[in-house]
């Protein structure tokens, strides 16, 4: 069966997604193909099982199809292409309804992202770019939200209640919250993490250094004994005071540096950076979201929980031909070592003689390894009184 797609938006009909999990698995392919993208396998699968939950034909695992969705929430590591799926999601989407679509993002450069992708990839979608504090929002059909952990905050809610859309597509590398409100979605998709995306080379691998203490002394005296060591570097903190005495002591050791704020102009900030003629950003959490800068080298993160964590990591491991092995620097008392989530390249551990390499011992290794091997390879006998009640068992059985 095939799904009928429009080339231009028409009336809203939600029925029209009412189709089998084949048509659009088949109406996807069709329409990426036309696309200025080359999507990667992950990428098609999560476009797919999308319009399937929509729809109410995904396939479970027992079978069974799932009954329509009218929220997913796509959950996919910084760097996997999470906004190239939602526009490709949302897009298609209104060629086969004609929905109106709104993107939502709490910060404006969120938003320009997303137009500048669309334009991009020639993806076609007519959407409404729209604050997370908009007091009058336009009405839409389809409410995609990008970086939807925010989807619990109570600007949000209040903005789902003014436009009640009939779908809403959520867009999150960490749908968690530390205020533990629970994040409301019918579907989650779930398909890539980081580590396989670092394994298949979609993400950068990295080395992990371990420092005793966070401390903007501890953290100046890093970039200014071994800049080169670090290169172009974003520096998380908790505190503003934390920030600006980090900015304190590498100005006066020479080294240019700017702390990124609500109130600072942060484009101007970023293009230097991005430009290299800043070489290290410092920030508490503003540029956790919608950062992008694949020569990024070196980020420190403050010690911090799964969520924050992965956020503050994921800025980092953006591919980048000059820099093919990137480093996240963190210390012994964060709540969530990176190492919990992926597998570093190299391991190093600050010592009082300067780093420490910790390799994994290759000679155990192929001790284990044999001892795999012998005792695969190894009759077992079972005890005498165990093989014969084995054997009356099965001759009852037998005669059953």
């Amino acid at each position: 069966m095939t799904l009928t797609v429009q080339n231009s938006p028409q009336s809203f009909d939600p029925g029209l997604l009412n189709q089998p999990a084949e048509a659009i698995e088949g109406a996807v392919a069709e329409f990426l193909a036309a696309c200025d993208v080359q999507p990667r396998a992950y990428q098609r699968r999560i476009i797919q099982s999308a319009l399937q939950m929509l729809a109410g034909c995904y396939p479970r695992r027992d079978g069974q199809q799932t009954g329509p969705a009218t929220s997913v929430l796509i959950e996919s590591p910084t760097g996997s292409g999470k906004t190239v799926m939602g526009l490709a999601s949302a897009a298609l989407l209104q060629r086969i309804t004609g929905c109106r679509v709104g993107w939502v993002a709490m910060r404006r450069n969120l938003l320009a992202q997303a137009a500048a992708e669309n334009a991009r990839r020639h993806f076609g979608l007519q959407m409404e770019t729209i604050s997370m504090f908009e007091k009058n929002p336009p009405d839409v059909d389809l409410l995609v939200i990008d970086e939807a952990q925010h989807d619990a905050a109570t600007s949000m809610a209040n903005l789902h209640c003014q436009i009640r859309p009939t779908w809403t597509l959520g867009l999150s590398a960490t749908p968690y919250r530390s205020d533990r409100i629970k994040l409301c979605f019918d579907q989650v998709i779930r398909d890539a993490g980081i580590a396989s995306l670092i394994a298949d080379g979609y993400l950068s691998p990295y080395h992990h250094y371990t420092v005793p203490y966070y401390t903007p002394q501890a953290i100046a005296d890093l970039l200014i004994n071994d800049p080169d060591k670090w290169g172009q570097s974003l520096v998380f903190f908790h505190r503003r005071e934390q920030c600006d005495l980090l900015k304190l002591l590498l100005t006066q050791a020479g080294i240019d540096c700017e702390v990124v704020t609500a109130s600072s102009n942060r484009e101007r900030q970023l293009a230097a950076f991005e430009a290299g003629r800043l070489p290290v950003l410092i920030n508490m959490a503003i540029l956790t979201e919608g950062f992008d800068c694949p020569e990024l080298q070196t980020v420190f993160c403050r010690p911090s929980g799964k969520g924050c964590t992965i956020q503050m990591a994921g800025r980092v491991l953006r591919p980048c031909s000059r820099v093919p092995v990137k480093q996240i620097v963190q210390c012994r008392q964060t709540p969530h070592p990176m190492l919990k989530t992926a597998m570093a390249a190299e391991q190093y551990l600050w010592t009082d003689s300067g780093w420490r390499s910790i390799r994994t011992n290759g000679r155990l290794d192929d001790l284990t390894e044999i001892a795999r091997r012998r005792v695969a390879q190894t009759t077992v006998a079972l005890p005498k009184l165990v093989s014969m009640h084995r054997a009356r068992s099965l001759r009852w059985a037998q005669h059953a």
